[in-house]
């Protein structure tokens, strides 16, 4: 049975069970479940060619494509553990996460090629390096030639159910992301889980246009593939190009976040009415509240749809689910309890608190491991075997739960979990800057933006356009500072502690929940 429940050995029997069925789908490319098992193979069989081991760690830097889904079930033939990293990070960030790791290769794109360079002579674990490019790369192995050479055969590699299978890095609390390690069975239960809740069909065609080094991304196309879905995977998410793709493709379910939807439905009217969306059954939202009016606008828009929004995380997967029946009766909710998932909030204590009062959110499912190389932040995690993310909520009297604050800091800026201690790590080698608390404030197109609030060392000539060129090269796009506000001073507790509570209810008054 444990061989059944990795994720390699799903991809195996659903290729032998629909050898012709069309598996993946990528602008040009096109590959029956047999096609794209045996790349897989190819691929598996190249890394062990190499001298890679089972338990040696993957990292890959691409953007969507067929080729990071290939790496991601490579990995589980041969035990090895891939490491998806964010390609919107810069260089700094993607050294810290290979170095973090231990990787001994790493996959890249011919687009990221230039941080890579940046990085490279910091990488000191890195034995390999592959370039998935149109042209040769020097000192890079080229992926296709890798694969022309390999074996087809699957790989005799034995796997288990409780090992691990990627490393997802979430931003850090303390400055530095964490990588949740992740296994076979936490992934393989949810789809089937997610296949109960959402109605899944073998007959679906799935949209992807996630990024595939998110766990959302990861997760769904996994499920899509389990399932013997068809999966069409966008490059890059683009409103007019999702309707195009329903009418062409005739999809039928897709997870995105909020801004996406948003983006979709503020589309003119005329090009709206262009497309034939009829055929897509399933709408599922996560990653941060989805605003009434949106819901309002999908629901309308997207008629013939069941529209889902899920509450959960990196590490816990899917937690609750608000469904299709109760939309319009639950205003700002995450629904009840996942199929596969207990929930329970606790107070300080950690005694359960009772309906209608706060407290926070722990959840009990297939979850992830550990925090990579962290045991200090994987202990603080968990309670008894439940996983808390640090979110407040509650639940009303026929247990249906609302995230109503968070205990952390963190900010979810377009689906993107964002810590400020990473900000603010960076932000404090300003020359400029004395004190600075990041926060995030509302906005009504990706939910929250992260603003910096500054103390300088001199306010007169202190200016926002510096301090956001400053994170230039230094941070991903999506976690710099969209606004900048400069201050006298910040408030403290009598120990000197920033209290940024009191800095965000002023930013947040008026606003029903806090997130």
């Amino acid at each position: 049975m444990q061989a059944q429940l990795t994720v390699g050995k799903a991809l195996q029997n659903i290729a032998k069970k629909y050898p012709k069925k069309t598996a993946i789908v990528f602008e040009e490319r096109k590959f029956s479940f047999e096609e794209f098992n045996l790349r897989v193979n190819r691929l598996a069989n190249a890394l062990l060619a190499l001298g890679l081991a089972k338990g040696d760690h993957i990292a890959v830097l691409l953007g969507n494509c067929s080729e990071i889904v290939e790496l991601l079930m490579a990995t589980t033939k041969t035990g090895m553990v891939a490491v998806p990293v964010n390609f919107r990070f810069v260089a700094k960030e993607i050294e810290y996460v290979v170095k973090q790791s231990a990787s001994k290769a790493l996959i890249v794109g011919e687009e990221y090629l230039d941080k890579v360079e940046a990085a490279k002579g910091n990488l000191q674990s890195v034995e390999h390096y592959i370039a998935v490019s149109a042209r040769p790369v020097s000192g890079m192995r080229d992926y296709e030639r890798l694969l022309a050479a390999s074996s087809v055969a699957e790989p005799e590699i034995e796997v288990h159910e409780d090992d691990p299978w990627y490393i997802g890095y979430t931003s850090g609390t303390t400055g530095f992301p964490k990588g949740a390690v992740v296994s076979h069975r936490a992934r393989i239960l949810p789809a089937l889980f997610m296949a109960v809740e959402y109605g899944l069909r073998d007959t679906d065609v799935e949209l992807m246009t996630m990024p595939l080094f998110h766990s959302n991304g990861i997760t769904f196309t996994m499920t899509g593939l389990y399932l013997g879905n068809t999966v069409f995977i966008m490059r890059n998410f683009d409103a007019e190009g999702v309707l195009r793709a329903i009418e062409k493709q005739k999809l039928t379910y897709a997870s995105m976040v909020p801004t996406m939807y948003a983006m979709i439905l503020s589309l003119p009217d005329a090009i709206k009415a262009k497309y034939d969306v009829g055929s897509m059954r399933v709408l599922i939202s996560s990653s941060s509240p989805l605003l009434t009016k949106t819901k309002e606008e999908i629901l309308a828009y997207f008629g013939s749809s069941q529209l889902n929004e899920f509450y959960g995380s990196s590490e816990a997967g899917i937690v609750t689910n608000l469904k299709p029946r109760d939309q319009m009766r639950k205003i700002r909710c995450v629904g009840q309890a996942m199929f596969g998932a207990q929930v329970k909030l606790l107070d300080e204590e950690g005694n359960e608190v009772p309906a209608g009062q706060v407290g926070e959110l722990y959840s009990l499912s297939p979850c992830f491991s550990e925090y990579y190389q962290m045991p200090e932040a994987t202990e603080r995690a968990f309670r008894g075997g439940w996983f808390s993310a640090g979110d407040m909520a509650r639940m009303d009297e026929e247990g249906y739960f609302y995230i109503v604050d968070r205990k952390n800091d963190l900010i979810i800026s377009g689906g993107e979990n964002i810590y400020p201690a990473e900000i603010e790590e960076v932000l404090s080698r300003h020359p400029g800057v004395k004190e600075l608390a990041v926060i995030g404030v509302p906005d009504p197109k990706w939910g929250e933006a992260v603003h910096a609030v500054v103390v300088p060392h001199d306010l007169s000539s202190a200016k926002a356009e510096d301090i956001i060129e400053f994170c230039q090269d230094r941070l991903a796009s999506y976690k710099r500072p969209r606004s900048v506000e400069f201050v006298d001073a910040l408030p403290k507790t009598p120990t000197g502690k920033i209290l940024k509570r009191i800095i965000r209810e002023k930013r947040w008054s008026g606003e029903a929940v806090k997130v």
